[in-house]
């Protein structure tokens, strides 16, 4: 591992630590906590997709975490068991 690579990766880490001890994110907090560009960030906003909060005068972003990872554990995708016994309660409750 060269220097730079150890030197991004530490930078990388110590990013990720700091944000694990906030409860309030900035948007570069928000970038590292979920991986997406800036620029995302600020459609999703844009787009009422993404929870945000507003300072006073109404120039910066805040976050709050658990607001953010609430979000991105939002679309769950069920397991192949849990298909398998939903069609089966299914078929049990509507007999033909």
């Amino acid at each position: 591992m060269s220097e730079e690579q150890f030197n991004k990766l530490y930078a990388a880490l110590t990013g990720l630590a700091s944000v694990q001890a906030k409860e309030v994110l900035n948007i570069e907090d928000v970038e590292l906590l979920t991986g997406l560009a800036k620029s995302t960030i600020y459609r999703l906003c844009w787009a009422q997709k993404l929870p945000y909060y507003k300072d006073p005068q109404g120039r910066t972003l805040h976050f709050k975490k658990s607001e953010i990872e609430g979000w991105m554990l939002h679309h769950r995708t069920p397991t192949a068991a849990e298909l398998a016994e939903q069609a089966r309660a299914h078929c049990v409750s509507n007999p033909r």
